[in-house]
């Protein structure tokens, strides 16, 4: 009877160990997205993946392949600053209903920098209004929602630059117990936005 409480202790110990520890993220976007994660210690690296090395092929099969294009980049250029700004409502908006669940027991960072860029100095004047006030009121509202530990944003208008420049790093952590409900629709939302990406 003694050795089958010992058992049981044990597994009841690794039980509460595993959901009980914490499961952070790390996504940080500049020209490309990375994405980390990790489980009690080890942080994991997802995003971007790196590419398979080539096997070597005799000279006669050899042919030259065309540098693979890069889905984030593609997606930037095609939507410009309001795209940008619309991807990042989306993520957030994600984000948020994941907290809904979660709210109390959702720790984040975020950091923004955001150096806007327009054709002509009335052009990047607008931008930048665009932008302050499309993205403030995003950051009021990940404040409402979450036990937000700190967010530092800056946001500047490049009249002098040439082109925009974003910089966005986002930490959160979290007890694996209080994430599994919210988490299947997360995965979705995250597949509908890179399905968004790579169109």
């Amino acid at each position: 009877m003694l050795v089958l409480r010992i058992i049981l202790l044990v597994i009841v110990f690794l039980i509460g160990f595993v959901i009980f520890c914490p499961f952070s993220i790390e996504l940080e976007y500049m020209d490309e997205v990375k994405l980390k994660v990790g489980y009690i210690f080890p942080i994991f690296k997802i995003l971007p993946q790196k590419e398979k090395p080539e096997k070597k092929k005799p000279e006669k099969e050899k042919k030259t392949k065309e540098k693979k294009k890069n889905p984030v980049l593609e997606f930037t250029k095609k939507q410009g600053l309001e795209g940008i700004i619309e991807l990042l409502k989306e993520i957030t908006a994600i984000l948020l209903k994941l907290a809904d669940t979660i709210r109390r027991h959702l720790v984040m960072k975020t950091r923004l920098d955001l150096l806007v860029v327009g054709s002509d100095p009335a052009d990047t004047a607008m931008k930048f209004g665009y932008a302050c006030s499309a993205i403030y009121p995003l950051l009021s509202l990940i404040d409402r929602h979450t036990r937000l530990k700190r967010h530092e944003e800056y946001i500047d208008a490049g009249f002098e630059a040439k082109k925009t420049q974003v910089r966005f790093i986002l930490k959160a952590h979290i007890m694996p117990v209080f994430v599994l409900t919210g988490a299947v629709g997360a995965l979705i939302g995250g597949i509908r936005i890179l399905k968004k990406i790579k169109q």
